[in-house]
């Protein structure tokens, strides 16, 4: 059966159209064909009863199974094409003629609408099969760093929150944590503590050596357990401005870590 589509392309048939049969002077019927987006056997929703009485005419009305129908299954008589063209241009229906039909022959009428449904069914199919969709991306697999992940980033907005004296009882205790960490082998739990560490050195004022802190707990050595001690009792004698502590706690730091400390106002 040859479709003729007077509104839409049967090379992209949108998946519902009004379709007529006959001629304005021989008479006029019309149905609405729909092709389901979701596949759905419609055999399931006929009452058995139902079923049984329409015997073959049962799969005709419904179509296969697969979500193509048409409604009403028997085109009906319509007084003019007009009407319908206008409701296909309001409603961005596929207009489409089927071809001739007898008037009265309902079963004729009926299996004609369902070889249109098909037809019609046929050319969405190929429609689809030119335009397949496109295979998903693979998610890009970002590699382990220092820079932390998206929960660092979350953490550090709310380490942004803190004061200043609560964001190194914060540092404090994630210390802690690091080094049960480490004296346990718990590697899941040492990773978790350093993202957590590194969110809060970035919401750290710079002279509380926030990096270094980390640095030093990370560090499972004797050396490094007293180091990252060290750089918090540091962190804590600048929050309350007693800078004379500061440079000895720096001078042991410097012995111990070999390494001198940043030059620089440390009260700015």
């Amino acid at each position: 059966m040859a479709l003729t589509f007077e509104i839409g392309d049967e090379s992209r048939p949108k998946g519902h159209a009004l379709l007529y049969f006959g001629s304005p002077q021989a008479g006029l019927l019309a149905t609405y064909v729909v092709l389901l987006p979701v596949k759905m056997d419609m055999s399931k929703y006929l009452p058995p009863m139902l079923a049984a009485q329409l015997g073959g005419l049962a799969s005709e009305m419904i179509g296969d199974g697969g979500g193509s129908f048409a409604a009403p299954p028997i085109p009906e008589e319509v007084e003019s094409i007009e009407p319908l063209r206008h409701l296909a241009e309001l409603r961005g229906d596929d207009f489409v003629w089927g071809g001739d039909m007898v008037l009265g022959d309902l079963q004729a009428a009926m299996r004609q609408a369902t070889e249109a449904v098909h037809e019609y069914e046929t050319l969405y199919q190929r429609y689809l099969d030119a335009n397949p969709q496109p295979s998903p991306s693979a998610p890009e697999r970002s590699l382990p760093s220092d820079a932390g992940d998206t929960s660092g980033s979350v953490q550090q907005v709310v380490y942004g929150l803190m004061s200043d004296r609560d964001r190194l009882a914060e540092l404090s205790k994630l210390v802690g944590t690091m080094r049960f960490a480490l004296e346990s082998q718990d590697e899941a739990l040492a990773e978790e503590t350093n993202v957590s560490l590194q969110a809060l050195g970035k919401a750290l004022p710079e002279r509380f050596w926030g990096e270094r802190v980390r640095r030093a707990a990370r560090d499972s050595s004797d050396a490094g357990a007293r180091l990252a001690q060290l750089y918090v009792e540091r962190c804590y004698k600048l929050l309350e401005e007693d800078f004379a502590a500061v440079q000895m706690l720096e001078e042991q730091i410097a012995a111990l870590a070999e390494e001198a400390p940043p030059q620089g106002d440390l009260r700015s």
